[in-house]
């Protein structure tokens, strides 16, 4: 059952804890709209590999700083990140400049900050590439091309995937489920 935690910034965030007490964890940042239980089906999956899952729900609020207190406060010293779209954003954030928290990176359809997106922005033109393992699961073509570009920010094993069928809850989850688990057996 999701629970509403006040984040360093002070504002309360809707935090979803479950799975094994003693798995690896996987930090998930939800895409916009999305509530926590948008991603059940998904962390089911995580935990039958015996994997922890805290899945933040999104807000526009949320910070780097607000995830790692987030995880500070739940005594989550090290974990794979998993950021859907909006999530995603953030998460590349954090795995580029939080090299002591992130064993790897999974992101859905968002491209490293440097690389500017399907629009032509660029989130954050200094942001420093990543030092971990990362993949990236793309559902269009044009996020596949803003991904392939962002290869070049990674310093570490890149997995470029394709997600098989719509991009959506019940035709991804296998594959999502499996890229994650996979990523987490690459630390």
């Amino acid at each position: 059952m999701p629970s509403t935690m006040v984040t360093i910034d002070g504002f309360p965030a809707t935090v979803d804890v479950s799975g094994p007490d003693k798995g690896s964890v996987v930090a998930l940042l939800g895409a916009a709209q999305q509530a926590p239980a948008a991603y059940d089906a998904v962390c089911q999956r995580l935990h039958t590999a015996s994997l922890r899952t805290v899945v933040i729900a999104p807000d526009p609020r949320l910070s780097a700083k607000a995830v790692v207190g987030i995880l500070d406060t739940l005594d989550v010293k090290w974990s794979l990140l998993v950021g859907d779209r909006v999530g995603g954003e953030l998460a590349w954030e954090l795995a580029a400049t939080r090299l002591d928290r992130f064993i790897g990176l999974v992101v859905i359809d968002r491209g490293h900050p440097r690389v500017p997106d399907p629009a032509g922005v660029v989130r954050d033109e200094h942001c420093p590439p990543v030092e971990v393992n990362t993949t990236a699961l793309v559902s269009t073509p044009a996020a596949r091309a803003v991904a392939k570009a962002s290869q070049r920010y990674v310093y570490g094993d890149y997995r470029l995937v394709e997600l098989q069928g719509r991009r959506n809850a019940q035709e991804s989850t296998a594959q999502l489920a499996a890229e994650i688990v996979l990523r987490t057996s690459t630390w």
